[in-house]
C-alpha cells in the first residue's frame, strides 16, 4: 500500500522558460496545462487563474504546448504578465506526435505522455492538471490549496458551455452544453468519495511523489484515451482515497473544442482468441468487463486483471527521468503497437 507516509518533499530542479522562480519561493502547487490546439484560450485560463491569486501564494504553472514555438511563448510572457511563474516547454518525445513520432499516416493524441511532462518539470509538492480552453471558476484555487494543503487526490468538476463570453477572466455568458455527470452527487461545501474508475476530466490533482511511484500515466492510454480513470484505479489499488470536489470547478468551450489540427484517437479490435491469448501474455487470464474485444476494453481488463499501481506501458522509470534526458527515451520507443503489432510506420 502506498500512503501519504511515503510522499516526499518535491525536490525542485533547476531552469526555467518564462518566469522563473526564486529559490527562497518555491512553489507548493504545480499546474500542468496540457494543449495541442492552435487556439487553446492561453487568456481566459491566465486570467481567471490570476485574478484568484493572492501574494505569497506558492505556484507555479507549466504549459506543455503540442505545438511548442518561440512566438507561443512570448504570447504566454505577454498574457502572464509577470502574475505567476511559468515555464512554456513541449511535450516530451513520443512516437504519436512531435519531432520523433514514427506514425506516417496520421499525428495521434498522447495525453499521457504530455501529462507525464507535466510531472517531470513540476518543481512542487502537489500537481494538477488542467484542460485547455477553460475559465477556472471562482473558488477554484482556494480548493487546490486546501487539498495541496491535505496532500489528498482530488478530482475537479467540470462543464462545456457554448459561446463563451469571456473578460479579465470572468464568464460573463454562455449556453450550457454539459455538466460533469458526477455533478449531482458532489456539495459545496464538502469533499465526496470517488471510487477509482470516477477520476476524469478536468482538475485531477494529486501530490507529486504519489504520481511519480506509480510512474504517471500510463502510455498504453495513448492514443486510446481513458488515462485519468485508469490512473484513478491504479490509485484506488494503492490503497489512497480520491475525493470529488465540485466546488473546484472549470468550464471548457465546446465549440473550440472541434477546432483543427484534430488529432487522432485510436480504436482497434482483436479477434476473441487473439484477445485472450494478449491479456495472458500480460499475465492476465480472464476479462473483468462485458462487450467489444476491442483496445479500450483490453485497458480495462488489463488494469482490473492486474491490479498494479504502477504502469504497464511507460518505456522509462518516471523517478530517474529528467529535463535533461527526455530525449534518450527515444532509443527505447516501441516499433509496432503493443495491442496487435501492427507497425507503427503503418499507422
Amino acid at each position: 500500500m502506498i500512503g501519504a507516509a511515503s510522499f516526499g518533499d518535491g525536490a525542485a530542479r533547476p531552469g526555467a522558460r518564462g518566469v522563473s522562480l526564486r529559490s527562497a519561493d518555491l512553489a507548493a502547487v504545480s499546474v500542468v496545462h496540457v494543449t495541442h490546439r492552435r487556439d487553446p484560450a492561453f487568456g481566459w485560463f491566465v486570467d481567471s487563474l490570476a485574478s484568484q491569486l493572492e501574494g505569497g501564494d506558492g505556484i507555479e504553472v507549466i504549459f506543455v504546448d503540442g505545438l511548442h514555438e518561440a512566438e507561443r511563448g512570448l504570447e504566454l510572457e505577454r498574457l502572464v504578465d509577470g502574475r505567476f511563474p511559468f515555464r512554456h516547454v513541449p511535450p516530451k518525445p513520443n512516437p504519436w506526435n512531435g519531432t520523433h513520432r514514427l506514425t506516417t499516416a496520421n499525428e495521434y493524441a498522447a495525453l499521457s505522455s504530455a501529462r507525464n511532462t507535466g510531472i517531470v518539470y513540476a518543481t512542487a509538492p502537489y500537481v494538477v492538471f488542467v484542460d485547455d480552453l477553460c475559465v477556472l471558476m471562482p473558488g477554484w484555487w482556494e480548493q487546490v490549496r486546501r487539498a495541496a494543503s491535505e496532500r489528498i487526490v482530488v478530482g475537479g468538476a467540470y462543464r462545456k458551455d457554448y459561446e463563451m463570453v469571456v473578460r479579465d477572466g470572468t464568464l460573463v455568458s454562455s449556453r450550457p452544453a454539459g455538466i460533469d455527470c458526477r455533478w449531482e452527487r458532489g456539495d459545496d461545501a464538502r469533499l465526496v468519495p470517488l471510487s477509482g474508475g470516477e477520476l476524469f476530466g478536468a482538475g485531477t490533482a494529486a501530490p507529486r511523489d504519489l504520481l511519480v511511484e506509480l510512474n504517471g500515466y500510463d502510455e498504453l492510454c495513448d492514443p486510446v484515451g481513458g488515462e485519468d480513470y485508469q490512473l484513478g484505479l491504479r490509485i484506488a489499488f494503492a490503497g489512497v482515497p480520491i475525493f470529488y470536489c465540485r466546488a473546484m470547478l472549470a468550464v471548457e468551450s465546446e465549440e473550440l473544442h472541434r477546432q483543427p489540427p484534430v488529432v487522432t484517437r485510436l480504436n482497434k479490435t482483436l479477434e476473441p482468441a487473439t484477445y485472450m491469448r494478449r491479456l495472458r501474455e500480460f499475465g492476465v487470464r480472464s476479462r473483468t468487463s462485458d462487450g467489444e474485444h476491442d483496445i479500450s476494453h483490453f485497458l480495462l481488463d488489463l488494469v482490473h486483471g492486474a491490479r498494479s499501481p504502477r504502469t504497464q506501458g511507460n518505456c522509462y522509470s518516471l523517478r530517474a527521468l529528467t529535463e535533461d534526458g527526455l530525449t534518450e527515451t527515444v532509443a527505447r520507443f516501441p516499433r509496432e503497437h503493443w495491442f496487435d503489432h501492427q507497425p507503427l510506420a503503418l499507422m
